[in-house]
């Protein structure tokens, strides 16, 4: 079915007055164009052209236009961005996100195609607007890592590997970084394959400086991997320059700095607050709301079992103490006076004699042990769980500060209870280590510390080839990542 001869004619002037009297003489004239599975819409001429009152008066009529194909398999916002029509871009954006994600010949979306044109600001508004989208492959199994590096746009590929390490909408927590940049097209190679095979060697430095999972062994469907590639120095992939019209670019100078910052590198610290926040995203407010209840009452049962223990506390007057309560001081009675007699491995292991003064546990070292493993181990999990669902609101720090000063009151109780003098001496360890908890964050935040988990030694060395071959430094090798391959 042909498209109207004066609706396509309306639709190449943007005559909106004309749409309006073709409906009137037939008020069916876009339900044949809406059955029809692939056509060109008047939608599409106008998105071609560039009519933004047509296109949006059109949507407006009829929506399923905006995920239909043309015969060459274009969706309006395909011929959009074709056409460098930006500003109509943005208003179907705004419309329905899900527009980036309408799968044209050989599946390619509009977002994948905008990996390719050099607008970085509108590849950065697909992707705030819908963060699914990086997902998205074409039939080859490219990514739109895979089709920026082809193409040779060096600044899209860092724009794209930046975003991804720092968005907080990805469904796993730990592996989604491993899925992007590990992914495989139908010839077996990931980015870093591409990037050797084009002698991208910046963009190959960006990917091994960086803290994702990077398989550097990866083999292609030839058994090569980004080092044999590049020291086989095979030919460079051609390829495809796309013009890009800016009459319609939309300049905002928060976007450049977005951009720019998409562009650094991660550090570990914000690595570490992307993965909680993907956990938490995933984490209804109802279920929030029902796991500080439940953890507020586990923290106050515990706290109420360090100030009365199982079977109380010796009392001031108990025939069995050996000392009188008048002699006994009130700031050092929780730390008795020594037996000689006990061996340096009782005393370290709590088993020295029990002190049995007032104040402190009936219960023996050996049972003092059991309660304090479990219940310090209760209490710790708790506050630490608080702590991770309250981590990113506004008055986290509000909530925090009095958690610290519970559990800092929480080991003094528990110093007081010590049966003996090596557990009040323990608990007394872990109040100044406490209270210089701060201090350490602070030192830890000032200077990251970029050693955080040991590679393995296989790992290690195929690493280090790899970045001789690039001309970097062997020292630099531990500032990524490096975990085991997970078996797919």
């Amino acid at each position: 079915m042909e498209m109207n001869p004066k609706l396509k004619t309306a639709a190449e002037t943007g005559n909106v007055d004309a749409l309006h009297v073709l409906i009137l003489e037939d008020p069916y004239i876009l339900e044949g164009i809406d059955q029809t599975p692939f056509i060109q819409t008047p939608l599409h001429v106008a998105a071609n052209e560039g009519h933004i009152d047509f296109a949006m008066e059109m949507l407006n009529l009829k929506p399923s236009f905006a995920k239909k194909l043309n015969r060459e398999g274009f969706s309006p916002m395909h011929l959009a961005l074709k056409n460098g029509k930006t500003k109509l871009v943005h208003l179907l954006l705004e419309t329905d996100k899900d527009l980036v994600r309408v799968k044209g010949w050989k599946g390619v979306t509009p977002f994948l195609y905008a990996a390719t044109t050099g607008n970085h600001k509108l590849l950065l508004k697909f992707l705030e607007a819908c963060p699914e989208c990086i997902e998205d492959v074409t039939i080859r199994g490219e990514t739109a890592l895979h089709l920026a590096l082809k193409h040779g746009d060096v600044e899209a590929f860092k724009l794209l590997f930046g975003w991804f390490q720092r968005t907080r909408h990805a469904k796993s927590a730990f592996t989604f970084e491993d899925k992007m940049v590990n992914w495989k097209d139908n010839d077996g190679n990931t980015v870093l394959h591409i990037a050797a095979m084009k002698e991208q060697r910046e963009e190959m430095k960006l990917m091994l400086d960086s803290y994702v999972l990077l398989d550097v062994k990866a083999k292609n469907s030839k058994g090569l991997t980004a080092q044999d590639i590049i020291q086989k120095d095979e030919k460079q992939l051609p390829g495809r320059n796309i013009k890009v019209d800016d009459d319609d670019m939309i300049y905002d100078d928060d976007v450049d700095s977005k951009i720019k910052g998409m562009k650094k590198k991660v550090n570990p610290v914000y690595r570490c607050r992307v993965v909680v926040a993907r956990v938490k995203n995933r984490v209804s407010i109802d279920m929030i709301n029902s796991m500080l209840v439940v953890t507020a009452l586990v923290i106050t049962a515990v706290y109420q079992s360090s100030l009365s223990p199982p079977g109380g506390v010796w009392q001031g007057n108990n025939d069995n103490n050996p000392a009188n309560v008048s002699d006994i001081s009130t700031t050092n009675h929780y730390f008795p006076e020594p037996n000689y007699n006990d061996t340096i491995v009782n005393f370290l292991l709590g088993q020295e004699q029990e002190s049995k003064r007032p104040g402190t546990t009936i219960l023996t070292p050996d049972g003092f042990a059991l309660f304090w493993a479990v219940n310090v181990l209760t209490f710790g999990l708790t506050i630490a769980l608080t702590v991770f669902i309250l981590f990113s609101f506004n008055i986290f720090l509000l909530v925090v500060l009095p958690l610290y000063m519970l559990v800092i009151s929480y080991f003094c109780s528990m110093m007081i209870l010590s049966p003996s003098a090596s557990w009040s001496y323990l608990n007394v360890g872990l109040i100044v280590a406490l209270e210089l908890l701060p201090l350490a964050l602070f030192l830890a935040w000032t200077f990251p510390i970029r050693y955080l988990w040991k590679q393995t030694k296989d790992e290690r060395k195929f690493r280090n080839r790899l970045r001789e071959v690039l001309g970097m430094n062997k020292c630099d090798i531990g500032s990524t990542l490096l975990f085991l391959r997970r078996q797919r």
